[in-house]
């Protein structure tokens, strides 16, 4: 009996067998045939896919390290007007061939992420390994390539909302994807989903600010080219939603001074549409085959957000001067929680409704609505106690992993990164 799988968990887990589609057109006719082709003709079989994945994500950390070494706190690519956030210029403190190397690293996260999988089928080395690995390396990669994109959009220089919706742009589709999995034990991505369309987009994201430098999205070029200069001022429906997004990622806007929403907001409510649009339909359908049992399963991703949308709320300005780790905070957290789905869904084990590791957040939540906390910025005890918050999370989640993956591997018999040598320490 391991610390987090015992022995019907084991049982549970040699008995595992993954099943999932991916809908995607762009997969099924673009990316899955590049990524069987590198297989087949660039791929020793002697690599492990474990080796793959693992590839793809260290290539990840390089971009998101170069990011962070040009913007520590999310900021300083682009320079806005402070009263109307307008009239952005890019600062040239960030080289553009950050944001080159972002979307290269980002294509290749893709194509390896693809290639896994089909280099386990070609080696007959599938194993419940395999599909946690993978699946938690998405995971950890979801709040680090949402960073990468705030910077390349510049919105650091917006407020902290809009970074924070970016990361749970991404984050929603795949938590509910992972809850509807653990109920139907089979995982479908939709027709549009992330680790296809959406990776492709981050990266254009990426090349865009390439050539034309990350203020392209402050301006209005989307706007103008679908609704035509002022259409909206004739179009009161429309001139009251673009208004109301415009508010809603910048409560400060001058109403008075709008000229319409800026290609990230544009940008980011499609995203918002896309994400919401999957949680009420996986929701709904969650609901009518289970009923509202399943719903207490969402209680630790939906605790996480709303406490963190508090928690921005009552310390603003802890959270503007320590943007990066406070974003970086609620992506620690939400990879524990949805690989702790991930592996009650493969150990046949009942999720934990609450997670200790949120207690520290819901309890700042509710010391920020008591009143009893007071906010601020610079080196007060805000920043060392988001420090040492996130500091403890990620060696948390780091022991988590290294725990998870060694009992892992001695109930399957296997090695992580070996598929050439047979182990013969196998329980």
């Amino acid at each position: 009996m391991g610390l987090f799988i015992n022995g019907s968990g084991a049982a549970a887990l040699k008995a595992y067998k993954y099943s999932g589609s991916d809908l995607s057109l762009t997969y099924k006719y673009i990316l899955s045939p590049f990524a069987q082709f590198c297989v087949d003709n660039a791929t020793p079989k002697y690599i492990a896919p474990n080796t793959i994945t693992a590839t793809g994500l260290v290539l990840m950390f390089i971009a998101y390290t170069v990011m962070y070494y040009y913007s520590p706190n999310l900021t300083g690519s682009v320079q806005c007007d402070d009263t109307t956030h307008d009239n952005c210029v890019e600062t040239g403190a960030i080289p553009r061939w950050v944001y080159l190397l972002n979307g290269v690293c980002m294509l290749a996260y893709q194509t390896l992420d693809n290639m896994d999988g089909k280099q386990a089928r070609r080696t007959g080395s599938s194993s419940p390994l395999g599909m946690l690995f993978d699946h938690g390396c998405d995971a950890i990669n979801s709040p680090l390539g949402s960073l990468n994109w705030c910077v390349a959009m510049g919105i650091g220089a917006a407020t902290p909302f809009v970074c924070f919706w970016t990361l749970v742009a991404s984050a929603i589709p795949f938590y509910i994807s992972t809850w509807e999995e653990y109920y139907t034990g089979s995982l479908v991505l939709p027709y549009i989903n992330g680790p296809s369309e959406g990776l492709i987009l981050g990266a254009s994201l990426s090349f865009v600010s390439f050539f034309h430098g990350p203020h392209f999205w402050h301006g209005r070029d989307f706007y103008v080219a679908f609704l035509g200069p002022g259409a909206l001022l004739h179009n009161p429906g429309t001139d009251y939603f673009c208004r109301a997004v415009a508010y809603v990622f910048d409560p400060t806007y001058a109403e008075a001074e709008f000229r319409g929403c800026c290609n990230y907001e544009l940008l980011l409510c499609l995203a918002a549409f896309c994400a919401l649009q999957e949680f009420f339909l996986k929701t709904v359908n969650i609901v009518h085959k289970f009923g509202l049992r399943p719903l207490l399963n969402l209680l630790p991703f939906l605790t996480l957000l709303s406490c963190s949308l508090a928690c921005g709320s009552f310390y603003p300005l802890a959270v503007r001067s320590s943007m990066r780790s406070c974003m970086l905070l609620f992506g620690v957290l939400f990879v524990d929680a949805v690989t702790a789905l991930m592996l009650a869904h493969m150990t046949a084990a009942t999720p934990a409704k609450a997670r200790v590791v949120l207690l520290p957040l819901l309890a700042l939540a509710a010391a920020g609505a008591a009143g009893a906390l007071e906010d601020g910025d610079g080196d007060g005890w805000q920043k060392h106690a988001v420090t040492g918050y996130l500091a403890a999370a990620v060696t948390f989640v780091a022991f988590k992993f290294t725990v998870v993956v060694t009992e892992i591997t001695e109930c399957l018999g296997i090695y992580c990164f070996d598929i050439s040598t047979k182990r013969v320490d196998r329980v």
